[in-house]
């Protein structure tokens, strides 16, 4: 008997399988790495990725990892934006005629994949990374993402199952398209973050990790940290630039600008906390990888991932808004070296069997069960 085809769409890192594709210079789905490497060694399934690469001039077909990756050229974004991505939902639909899938799976709603598994007739799946309609409803976007957003909610609605990393994103996404079947699926922290080991700084450092955009709540950190009880606490912002703070920062705030993955894993490991205040976020993954490498997180009440905290335990969930709030975990966390290390033990091993790659791919595979063997 053969084995059923899985044809996953999705934004896949392909720098992972072709050294030709450039290494993205921001954030990436690192989760999908993850998920790659722990499917080499599964055989219930045949697996494709079907990916869009803007570098591209023709398709391509390369097998690694004992997987299919269907390599296809895409139009610019802001031109697929405007034309309902027709050109992309082309060769994408091209490539499931070569593949016959028995399931599609879509992997998120900010990009074209879902709305080229709307396409597909028979049976999918939609996993859920972001959810742009909640982050227009608190927060300014970009134009583009405004208008992508229009998208988001009839491409939930084509899907009936549909999966989250956290029940905050599905509380959400239910919120968009009522009746869908939610399906809890943990996205996977990168192998590093099981390796690394911490070593705290002698003074108390708090990390912040994420792009400078409205939704991640910078302006709230930097009034907390310009509060003279915080005056001894050094907040490193990764992600945001110097000269995105023109009126400048405190002495006590350090704009690190975009850094590498290996100097990320470096900060967190030179940390007392990590620190997210976001206003939405279906499930900060930098939050996960601080809880796997044994660091305390103060995460907001408007976040994925709160269920890899356990209040006043191993961090705190806040009031996104709440200045005072903010100031009063921080001095919580960094009481002491110990203090920080014993709030960062805490649950640690729970977290880490909870986001290994293993726990993602036996989950996922246990989902992909249910749906084929469904009349």
């Amino acid at each position: 008997m053969s084995k059923p085809t899985v044809a996953i769409l999705a934004d896949f890192p392909v720098f992972e399988v072709d050294p030709m594709q450039p290494r993205p210079r921001g954030h990436y789905a690192i989760w999908l790495s993850a998920l790659f490497d722990s499917l080499k060694t599964q055989d219930e399934y045949n697996i494709h990725w079907v990916t869009l690469c803007k570098h591209l001039p023709d398709a391509r077909h390369i097998i690694a990892g004992g997987q299919h990756f269907h390599l296809l050229p895409r139009a610019r974004k802001k031109l697929g934006l405007y034309s309902l991505y027709v050109y992309d939902r082309f060769h994408v639909a091209q490539a499931l005629k070569q593949i016959h899938p028995d399931l599609v799976h879509a992997w998120g709603t900010e990009d074209c994949y879902a709305l080229c598994g709307k396409d597909f007739a028979g049976r999918k799946l939609l996993s859920i990374q972001g959810l742009l309609r909640t982050y227009m409803q608190r927060a300014r976007m970009s134009t583009f993402e405004r208008h992508h957003s229009l998208y988001e909610i009839p491409a939930i609605k084509a899907y009936r199952h549909i999966t989250t990393e956290s029940p905050w994103a599905a509380e959400q996404a239910l919120a968009l398209a009522p009746g869908r079947v939610v399906h809890h699926l943990e996205y996977a922290v990168e192998e590093r973050f099981f390796d690394m080991q911490r070593h705290p700084s002698e003074t108390p450092t708090v990390l912040f990790g994420g792009t400078n955009t409205p939704v991640k709540n910078i302006p709230t950190l930097v009034r907390a940290f310009s509060d003279p009880r915080l005056a001894h606490v050094t907040l490193r912002l990764a992600g945001p630039e110097p000269n995105d703070f023109p009126q400048g920062l405190p002495n006590n705030i350090t704009a690190l600008g975009r850094i590498s993955r290996d100097d990320m894993v470096r900060e967190m490991a030179s940390v007392w906390c990590l620190v997210h205040p976001s206003l939405a976020d279906t499930g900060p993954t930098v939050a996960k990888e601080a809880r796997v490498m044994g660091l305390p997180v103060i995460l907001s009440t408007a976040c994925g991932s709160k269920q890899h905290i356990v209040e006043g335990k191993s961090g705190y969930i806040i009031d996104p808004l709440d200045t005072e709030q903010l100031i009063r975990a921080v001095l919580s966390v960094t009481a002491s070296r110990e203090t920080s290390i014993g709030m960062g033990r805490f649950g640690q091993e729970q977290c880490r069997r909870a986001l290994c790659s293993e726990t993602m791919r036996e989950r996922l595979l246990e989902i992909y069960r249910e749906r084929l063997a469904e009349q």
